[in-house]
């Protein structure tokens, strides 16, 4: 069997499914340390402080990818749809199929949910008890500004405003949907190693889009 025609068989992942899955953790690998430095530079945005101008760059990369992430998790959703994953190898138990199909099914439900928790969070904290309301910067432009492309998907309101469906209760799901996520990741990582090391049954290498049988 060819590289070429491997890459589309049933037996491997398609070129487009490997160049969003490899697209996909790149971009993780920098939302996630933008998002914290944003979170941990948020007083010294918000008061004009030396660190300001780490927390605008931070904001900006971490919203920017977090919204094109959302788009890439749904396109990679209509991909999987529309194409079959390749079997697991013949040997792997009924445990472990459905611990790599749920973990699987987890991590695509996170990377749906944990930007548009983050999307619900800036769009429910209005100006107002002592902070400004947020900008959701796509690039250098704030989309919630005059002109912005990105509509608020929750009312805003300020952040000690009564209710239980306001800024509070996404910015922390969004949080914790991260910790899990990582959690999961590691798990997904772990697996693939597993496989490549231990089981030696060329799944990790389907995703690289070589070959196992050569």
């Amino acid at each position: 069997m060819t590289q070429q025609n491997f890459a589309t068989s049933s037996q491997g992942w398609t070129r487009p499914a490997r160049w969003l899955h490899w697209g996909t953790a790149l971009a993780i690998l920098v939302e996630v340390p933008a998002g914290f430095a944003m979170a941990w530079t948020y007083l010294e945005g918000s008061r004009g402080g030396p660190l300001a101008w780490l927390h605008l760059r931070a904001s900006q990369v971490h919203h920017t990818l977090g919204m094109i992430l959302l788009l890439a998790v749904i396109l990679r959703l209509f991909w999987r749809w529309r194409h079959r994953a390749p079997e697991l190898p013949a040997g792997t138990s009924a445990g472990g199929r459905f611990a790599a199909r749920s973990v699987q099914a987890l991590l695509y439900a996170l990377l749906l949910l944990v930007p548009l928790t983050g999307w619900a969070a800036l769009s429910a904290l209005g100006a107002g008890a002592g902070y400004p309301a947020p900008q959701m910067w796509f690039f250098t432009h704030d989309g919630f500004g005059p002109g912005g492309l990105i509509p608020h998907i929750v009312t805003p309101r300020p952040w000690n405003a009564p209710g239980l469906i306001g800024y509070s209760l996404f910015a922390k799901s969004h949080v914790y949907m991260v910790w899990a996520g990582g959690a999961l990741l590691l798990l997904h990582i772990g697996g693939a190693l597993k496989h490549h090391f231990i089981d030696k049954d060329g799944v990790l290498l389907r995703m690289l889009g070589k070959d196992p049988k050569r």
